[in-house]
């Protein structure tokens, strides 16, 4: 009898220890990710229900063609967002923004607003790859100068952006290509650019 109830101590005693340890032994890191501290301030970015909301700017490398024309310029982009992170690491949000540009006796002003999805990667506790893509209603409107020439065209375009971000508490600055391509419309832009991207979140 004595025997039976050593043995039946000994086996609870042994799978307490089990369970605790196993306890104790932190989750596997998602396969898929790369592994970075939770608590580092690019694993923390990007979790269920934060809010992030920035500004983007085009400052260099950026050039845009229009069809049918020769203009092309160097710009800058105005375009203040909202994205809402709907589960951990994937976004949602919205876009809009202004442009203007004049080179080569043309000038175009351009006025979008646009959803787009985002999907951040952390790879190292203070940088991360936050690619995004959208589609936007824009409006352009161009003149020239000789021969004196105005146009205002309206035009659903694809938006993408791979900014490369830094991180601190609660803060980020990114910077990396973006492509709007006009989808349709008369008069399609493409604009290869450079932007910069400032900004914060909440919760």
């Amino acid at each position: 009898m004595l025997h039976r109830i050593a043995f039946v101590a000994s086996s609870l005693v042994v799978s307490s220890l089990s369970f605790s340890a196993a306890a104790q032994t932190p989750p596997e890191p998602d396969p898929g990710m790369p592994k970075v501290p939770a608590n580092s301030p690019s694993g923390v970015f990007g979790g269920k229900g934060q809010l992030a909301i920035l500004a983007e700017a085009g400052v260099v490398f950026s050039h845009t063609s229009i069809s049918g024309t020769d203009a092309s310029s160097t710009t800058l982009v105005l375009r203040p967002a909202v994205d809402y992170f709907v589960i951990d690491h994937l976004s949602v949000g919205a876009f809009t923004g202004v442009s203007y540009e004049k080179a080569q006796g043309a000038s175009t002003t351009t006025y979008a607003i646009g959803p787009r999805v985002g999907y951040d990667i952390p790879f190292t506790s203070r940088f991360s790859l936050w690619p995004k893509a959208g589609l936007s209603f824009n409006s352009t409107t161009l003149k020239t100068d000789t021969p004196s020439f105005s146009d205002t065209n309206s035009a659903v375009a694809l938006n993408l952006f791979v900014p490369v971000m830094y991180h601190t508490n609660h803060y980020f600055v990114g910077f990396g290509p973006a492509l709007d391509r006009d989808l349709s419309g008369d008069l399609k832009a493409t604009t290869f650019a450079l932007r910069l991207n400032v900004g914060g979140w909440l919760f």
